[in-house]
């Protein structure tokens, strides 16, 4: 766990005009994830508690509530995310109403918060709106756009740091590069064959995000003074606003009903 973040959790941990609710966001699951069961070690006075570190990972803690999105297998074979469903946190409220077993306090940590949909957000909201001094939420997320903004309001966020560039699969990157080729009737043809798998396309449309995001570093890289880099500039403008399609398309598609081909088409119109 980077160290900047973790002397901020020590301070927060015994900070007096601590909130009750966090919005932990960055692109790292497994550091968020350490962040949160660090800090609730704090909270609980159960710091370096190896046993205690345990009973978080294996979800077995009265007193500590862990929601996730469900791991389901398709109809290839290949693992995915469900969203966080309504069920789940009326579960975690159930539980979450009880005092505390071993704590003084209870806990509930929400991993990869963007996957709640409609009917889980409204109902994480209104607890969040009616706080209880017996009860603190985490929540995780890879942004904070990725969750309701009147839930994100409702938080104290703490941003992790990208340590590095996300990758790409090259085939994706080619197809990418390719795309820009193409008649829109190509670029339709291509949409409706990757948007049957929904997962699928989002996949592509990150990577070719992350593709652009590097493009756009390198051109801002290369400006070298203001008259010669005009032509640089027109680009970067380009790309910012490519960028800000893939993100507002990807986005559409993790947190909403819209139809994939759909989506995949209004993109295709943009580029």
């Amino acid at each position: 766990m980077n160290e900047k973040i973790k002397t901020y959790l020590d301070r927060l941990a015994i900070s007096k005009k601590r909130p009750s609710s966090f919005l932990f966001f960055g692109p790292n699951d497994e550091e968020k994830d350490e962040a949160a069961a660090y800090f609730i070690s704090k909270l609980a006075g159960k710091a370096g508690d190896a046993e205690f570190a345990r009973r978080i990972a294996e979800k077995i803690h009265p007193d500590v509530v862990v929601i996730e999105p469900e791991i389901v297998e398709d109809k290839k074979g290949r693992l995915r995310e469900k969203e966080i469903t309504i069920e789940q946190i009326r579960e975690a409220r159930k539980r979450l109403k009880f005092f505390p077993y071993e704590l003084t306090k209870k806990f509930c940590v929400i991993k990869r918060s963007g996957k709640l949909n409609a009917e889980s957000s409204n109902a994480i909201l209104k607890i969040l709106e009616e706080p209880t001094e017996s009860a603190i939420f985490v929540l995780l997320a890879n942004s904070v756009d990725s969750v309701l903004l009147t839930i994100a309001s409702r938080c104290a966020i703490l941003r992790f740091p990208q340590i590095c560039l996300p990758g790409w699969s090259e085939e994706n990157r080619e197809k990418f590069r390719n795309i820009f080729k193409k008649e829109i009737f190509e670029k339709f043809d291509y949409i409706e064959k990757i948007s049957k798998d929904k997962n699928e396309l989002i996949g592509i449309f990150k990577d070719w995000e992350a593709v652009a995001a590097e493009g756009l570093r390198k051109l801002v890289m290369g400006i070298r003074d203001e008259m010669g880099g005009r032509g640089e500039r027109r680009k970067i403008e380009k790309v910012v606003r490519l960028i800000g399609d893939l993100r507002e398309t990807i986005n559409q598609l993790e947190r909403t009903n819209a139809s994939a081909r759909a989506a995949g088409e209004k993109l295709m119109f943009q580029m």
